[in-house]
């Protein structure tokens, strides 16, 4: 088969027939040099610079919206910033959307925007964006971030997108608001202060002592910068962190988000314990691997931010089993909340029979198993019997038992 396609190219070469096209060449490099530029302006506080980079013929919002995201970035404590652009994962996405741009060479890969706040956070934070990339006149811009939001593919946002940022530095946390929450967002420092110091002694496993914390302006704001699919009215704050699997399973820098609609209806002392909850997250994320289930993630937080109870019932009602994921977001209020006081109460079972330090050694060593075999529940009986001696079933029926 190969040499007849090279005697047919030689037979078309001598009769004259014209040969196809040359593919054109990969505009990954080309982008990645907007990319570069865009950096380069963040660094060097340069607007105009940033703005260059922006398809001349994009929509005034679009304009307008990244200005304000420029704006946003260079008021930020910021210990490193870069862009990167991608096809590694999922190749290029621009296909067919020509036409949306005038018919100008179109190019959408994966975009990261990758940073660090000073002295908040000690690993990357990540985010995701999906450019639209176009090239006018030999030139290539960023022209869009909305044409894969169809599709399921929404391009982060971040609290700066929503309007100009304040910053509240306290010791151990950096709060992000809008300044016309600047006297909350000094209370929340203050509360987190002390949810800081009540974590210091209940948790024994090393972590940063340190987090940014983002009060959004609105719930509906919260909604789109978590991409929420669960009903915020039933909850009151979040950790929140993404994992990259270029190299292994990593977790990216933690965030606290707070629903403060919520949040600031509770007394300073409710507050202080979900925010202790928060921050058990925060620092049990680099730990946190892909079999952990999430009675194990939220009833160690919880049992933490309580006071790290052994003696712990579990509460009426339910069917006795240790909840699953979904029972942990989905469903009425009432279920959500039994489903956390389940988690709490396994998790005290555990601190009974095998000792305070053993919760955390679940953790830990539930969390280890990156990539493993067997399933989910053969993974934490595996944890279970290494931390406490006890295999899953009888830890279940032990817990079922325990009222």
């Amino acid at each position: 088969m190969r040499r007849l396609l090279a005697l047919l190219a030689l037979v078309a070469a001598a009769v004259g027939v014209p040969s196809a096209r040359a593919a054109p060449a990969d505009p990954l490099a080309d982008v990645q040099k907007v990319l570069d530029a865009r950096t380069a302006a963040v660094a060097g506080r340069d607007r105009a610079a940033f703005l260059a980079t922006v398809d001349p013929k994009a929509p005034a919002d679009f304009r307008k919206a990244q200005a304000q995201e420029f704006d946003g970035l260079v008021s930020l404590p910021l210990a490193s910033f870069a862009l990167k652009a991608t096809t590694e994962d999922t190749g290029d996405l621009g296909v067919g959307l020509a036409g949306r741009y005038g018919g100008v060479r179109v190019f959408l890969p994966e975009t990261r925007q990758i940073y660090r706040l000073a002295g908040y956070d000690d690993r990357d934070a990540v985010d995701h964006l999906w450019l639209t990339y176009v090239e006018r006149d030999g030139h290539w811009y960023v022209a869009g971030d909305a044409d894969l939001d169809a599709l399921g593919y929404q391009t982060d946002k971040q609290l700066w997108d929503f309007g100009p940022v304040q910053l509240q530095r306290s010791e151990h946390v950096l709060v992000l608001s809008h300044p016309e929450q600047a006297q909350r967002a000094a209370a929340l420092a203050s509360l987190a202060e002390q949810a800081v110091a009540q974590l210091g002694g209940r948790w024994d496993q090393p972590w940063s002592g340190h987090v940014p914390m983002v009060l959004a302006g609105s719930v509906g704001e919260l909604e789109r910068l978590l991409e929420s699919t669960v009903d915020l009215d039933k909850f009151v704050a979040f950790a929140a962190y993404g994992v990259e699997r270029d190299d292994g399973w990593v977790t990216t820098a933690p965030r606290i988000y707070v629903q403060d609609a919520r949040l600031s209806a509770y007394p300073p002392a409710n507050q202080v314990e979900t925010l202790v909850h928060e921050l058990t997250h925060v620092a049990a994320a680099s730990l946190s691997g892909p079999l952990m289930p999430a009675w194990v993630q939220e009833g160690v937080a919880d049992w933490v931010a309580t006071g790290r109870s052994t003696s712990e019932r579990r509460p009426a009602g339910g069917d006795a089993v240790l909840p699953r994921d979904y029972e942990m977001s989905t469903g009425a209020q009432a279920s959500i909340v039994r489903a956390y006081k389940e988690s709490r109460s396994a998790i005290s079972l555990l601190a009974a029979r095998a000792g305070v330090g053993a919760p955390s050694a679940f953790l830990v060593r539930l969390g280890a198993a990156r990539e493993a075999p067997g399933s989910v529940d053969h993974n934490v009986d595996e944890a279970l019997k290494a931390s406490s001696g006890m295999t899953l079933d009888q830890f279940q029926a032990a817990w079922a038992g325990r009222r």
